[in-house]
């Protein structure tokens, strides 16, 4: 018994100063609240193969019904923005569900790290695609 009691006391204290010892891990502050204009897209068909626009739909909705987390290809820069959440657990895909495919602007704070960026979608509105060069396949042969 006296034995049992020392190792749960050792036990604790490991971890007690174990604790202590490690850096306390914050989040990452937002580069800022940003207005994007782009197109939603699954991010492995793109970076794979370069796919995206409305020709590739039934294949993109495919992946996030999967659980493919979507992503936004940005227009001007072509910079591909993962789309993220606040909330462990929650589903980062909820806002771009019926937007896959299309040109959309969406507001949200952008964070990047280790030259990934990524977007936490506070709105979402498709965009005037009078003003927004038609999507277009952009396979490399």
């Amino acid at each position: 018994m006296e034995q049992r009691l020392r190792r749960s006391w050792l036990t604790l204290a490991v971890v007690v100063l174990s604790s202590l010892a490690c850096p306390i891990i914050q989040a990452e502050e937002p580069l800022s609240v940003q207005m994007l204009h782009g197109e939603v897209v699954d991010p492995a068909l793109y970076v794979k193969e370069g796919r995206h626009g409305s020709e590739w739909l039934d294949q993109m909705a495919e992946a996030a019904d999967g659980g493919q987390t979507l992503a936004l290809l940005e227009q001007e820069s072509q910079v591909l923005y993962l789309v993220l959440t606040d909330t462990p657990g929650a589903d980062p895909n909820e806002l771009l569900y019926d937007h896959v495919g299309q040109q959309v602007r969406l507001k949200g704070n952008v964070y990047e790290r280790g030259g990934l960026r990524g977007i936490v979608v506070t709105s979402i509105e498709p965009a005037d695609t009078a003003s927004l060069p038609s999507s277009s396949d952009d396979l490399e042969d």
